[in-house]
């Protein structure tokens, strides 16, 4: 064999015995795909890939894997494969995560243009606290005209949409970072940029994004592996500084204005209240009567499953990272916020639609709303819970129009559903309104598969459901009082 085939051979040897490993040792662990992608804070798709050999596993990932499958030799192997294919230490996640870590952090800045994964970054979902203790965090990602720009139509737009999501309820959270950690967009972001200031210095890295085509055809942005500019020199640290800068000029921060409603005696619908700032309110202030709204998606699909037949069943997914139902069996669901609602006012006045996200506080964005629902007697339409469901499919990658969502009507007994509480505190209800969506069998990519490839999702039938004892609030809520499995039956969902 030619000399310079040698070290190609020894990769491929490292990585058909990093892929062994963890297939034959997560089997004898008897850990499924999609509990150990969530022990990763992600999904079985990661897994999947891994175990084929369509992605390499970085220096993080094997630190994280070699912990839950209780290994100590991963990681090296991993470090090995590296030295083998040239890989040095200046990859985009170790190179992030190490420059996070510096001591004595005073302010961090990050400018997000590929799937680096923010949240996972700066939060530690197990112990429910803020991994940076820098005074000042500030995170960019594009708006979502930019976007198109940047990637010529929306690669990353349900990724980075459940990121902020997430973030934005950590801007004003009680963990001594009130204030001092904000989530913004911009119409200018070019590349991804991370700045680390201490007090004696500052540190940088950068690097551009790359789409690559991914499984079906799909653009994809994976950049963990991606090589990262590193500098602490003046120059460049004040062109980088002059760059965020320019990106913030005259922007405020997001916010999460979660619509409140309340139910009287003499009406079947809820009324609009308030808006709820999520992270600054406290939820068990909301009172007996009122709840969040919540749209709910029961989405349906004629699929086979293995022993059973092809037959129409339910998609569910489990949260990787709620702080309160992770792991638990869910439907699709979204709080109806100020965007739905102004969205809902585009479209019923005809106006042209406000496609930036919230930075109104929940006080004026209340009295704004007020004005639009006060003549329809302060019910919130159902135009708007329509849009708030389609756009948390859309964070899965599948957009649909919201009028293609059928509502069905739920009994009194779930129009508020109260949730345990907290430690000791109260939980606010919530006050959902229920969606059918039967999915699109046709096409290339069906509208199944866009799920499966974006979340843990998985079908499930009759049977499934009544038998399980990981369904989320409101599952277990309309299972109890006999609804869900009544619908289920009309629905023709399988047994199996």
């Amino acid at each position: 064999m030619p000399e310079a085939d040698g070290p190609d051979l020894h990769a491929s040897r490292l990585r058909t015995e990093i892929r062994d490993l963890i297939r034959s040792t997560r089997r004898d662990r008897n850990i499924s795909q999609a509990e150990l992608g969530s022990m990763l804070g992600s999904n079985r798709f990661l897994i999947i890939r891994i175990e084929k050999g369509e992605r390499d596993v970085t220096l993080d990932e094997a630190r994280s894997l070699d912990q839950a499958l209780d290994l100590d030799k991963l990681a090296d192997l991993v470090a090995q494969l590296h030295e083998a294919t040239g890989d040095t230490g200046n990859q985009r996640d170790h190179v992030v995560r190490e420059l996070l870590q510096t001591p004595a952090l005073e302010s961090v800045t990050i400018v997000v243009a590929d799937d680096l994964n923010v949240f996972g970054i700066l939060f530690d979902k197990d112990a429910e606290a803020m991994r940076l203790d820098a005074r000042e965090i500030r995170v960019v990602f594009p708006t979502f005209e930019r976007e198109r720009v940047l990637f010529g139509g929306s690669p990353l737009w349900g990724f980075w949409e459940q990121q902020i999501k997430r973030l934005a309820a950590l801007q004003a959270w009680r963990s001594g970072h009130a204030g001092a950690f904000q989530v913004y967009e911009s119409d200018e972001v070019t590349c991804s940029i991370v700045t680390a200031d201490t007090r004696t210095g500052t540190q940088t890295a950068f690097w551009p994004s790359v789409p690559v085509v991914g499984p079906r055809g799909a653009m994809r942005i994976e950049g963990s592996r991606l090589p990262v500019v590193t500098a602490a020199d003046t120059e460049t640290i004040g062109r980088l500084r002059a760059h965020v800068e320019h990106l913030l000029a005259g922007r405020e921060h997001l916010r999460t204005n979660e619509a409140l409603c309340r139910f009287d005696n003499n009406s079947p619908d809820p009324t609009f209240t308030r808006y709820f700032a999520q992270g600054i309110d406290e939820e068990e202030d909301v009172a007996e009567n009122e709840g969040l709204a919540v749209s709910l998606v029961l989405a349906t699909a004629r699929c086979p499953r293995k022993h059973y037949g092809v037959g129409r069943r339910v998609v569910v997914y489990k949260r990787p990272s709620s702080r309160h139902d992770r792991g638990m069996v869910s439907l699709f669901s979204n709080p109806v916020d100020d965007s739905d609602i102004d969205a809902a006012r585009a479209k019923r006045l005809g106006l042209a639609r406000e496609r930036g996200r919230s930075t109104r506080g929940a006080l004026a964005a209340t009295l704004d709303t007020d004005t639009f629902l006060s003549p329809a007697g302060g019910v919130i339409p159902d135009l708007a819970f329509q849009i708030s469901a389609a756009r948390e499919l859309a964070m899965f990658g599948l957009v649909v129009e919201p009028e293609r969502l059928r509502e069905v009507k739920l009994p009194s007994e779930l129009r508020l559903v109260r949730k345990p509480d907290k430690n000791g505190q109260r939980r606010a209800a919530i006050a959902p309104k229920l969606f059918i969506l039967e999915l699109e069998p046709a096409g290339p990519t069906t509208e199944l598969d866009v799920l499966f490839d974006a979340g843990d999702s998985e079908v499930v039938g009759i049977e499934d459901i009544a038998e399980s004892d990981q369904l989320n609030g409101f599952l277990a809520a309309a299972r109890t009082n006999g609804f869900l499995i009544d619908l289920l039956e009309r629905l023709g969902v399988a047994r199996r």
